[in-house]
């Protein structure tokens, strides 16, 4: 009898590791996999990095934290473990978003590396602390609920009954994921796209038949002197403190050029020797 109750024990502690690897993965998919789609289509410049360099220790962290949990099964000792895994996540999604994703560039594309500045400014850390204050929060109510997924899975007579369970108990760790790209990549990722839509409308546009604000708009980007059809990629150089200033580099196949990004809206254009 005890060996089958130990059986049971396992297994549910397995189920349960299962589950938090699953929340791992849709952390991951919410606060980098979307960005890095979304980037890939507006065609940046490495696009995955963050998502590359950000999955393994988030899914360590948010696995570990889930495993630890069923060995340590209390309910005050699995918050202070949720609290400790949400802090150290946020701090190390910082610092991937920002510092470590300049140290990459920089490696990998030395041509431009003394024009690419992700400075930690203030209003970064203030973003910071939200960031942790909400993934501690939705970190401790989705770690808790793994438990009832779990048992929801073992005693459920229907598909309905366990499913919900735990897409509600994924829901959380979406949500923290959510979080975390809303105040680090969203604003940043809006600039660029501002600029890509421009590049691309005016590429489309008939330059011999163009109003007045098709003129001006067109203006930023053809005294570039470069072929707007050809290949291109786009990189942020540098941000303000708000995020609504941006300065994005686009190479147009070897020729780099800058354009500057307020709050969606593109600003002026220049080649790099001007």
């Amino acid at each position: 009898m005890e060996n089958k109750k130990r059986e049971i024990r396992e297994a549910r502690n397995r189920q349960d590791v299962l589950i938090g690897f699953i929340a791992s993965l849709v952390y991951v998919l919410f606060a980098w996999g979307l960005d890095a789609f979304q980037l890939f289509t507006n065609h940046y410049t490495l696009p995955w990095v963050k998502l590359v360099i950000g999955a393994i220790p988030a899914i360590v962290i948010i696995t570990s934290a889930t495993w630890l949990g069923t060995k340590l099964n209390h309910v005050v000792i699995k918050t202070l473990i949720w609290m400790f895994a949400a802090t150290i996540l946020s701090l190390i999604v910082s610092y991937i978003t920002f510092q470590g994703t300049e140290v990459v560039y920089k490696y990998f594309l030395p041509e431009i590396a003394e024009r690419l500045s992700y400075m930690v400014t203030d209003g970064i850390e203030s973003r910071l602390f939200i960031v942790i204050v909400m993934t501690n929060i939705l970190f401790i109510l989705g770690g808790l609920l793994i438990d009832s997924a779990s048992q929801a899975v073992i005693v459920s007579s229907g598909l309905f009954g366990w499913i919900f369970a735990v897409i509600f108990c994924l829901a959380f760790f979406a949500g923290a994921g959510f979080t975390a790209d809303s105040n680090f990549n969203t604003e940043l990722r809006e600039n660029v796209a501002a600029i890509e839509d421009q590049i691309e409308l005016v590429s489309q546009l008939d330059l011999e038949n163009l109003t007045e604000r098709e003129q001006r708009m067109a203006m930023r980007f053809t005294r570039l002197d470069v072929d707007l059809n050809s290949s291109r990629k786009l990189i942020i150089a540098t941000f303000d403190e708000s995020f609504s200033q941006t300065q994005v580099l686009i190479n147009f196949g070897g020729t780099w050029t800058q354009c500057l990004s307020l709050n969606g809206r593109v600003g002026s254009c220049k080649r790099f020797e001007e």
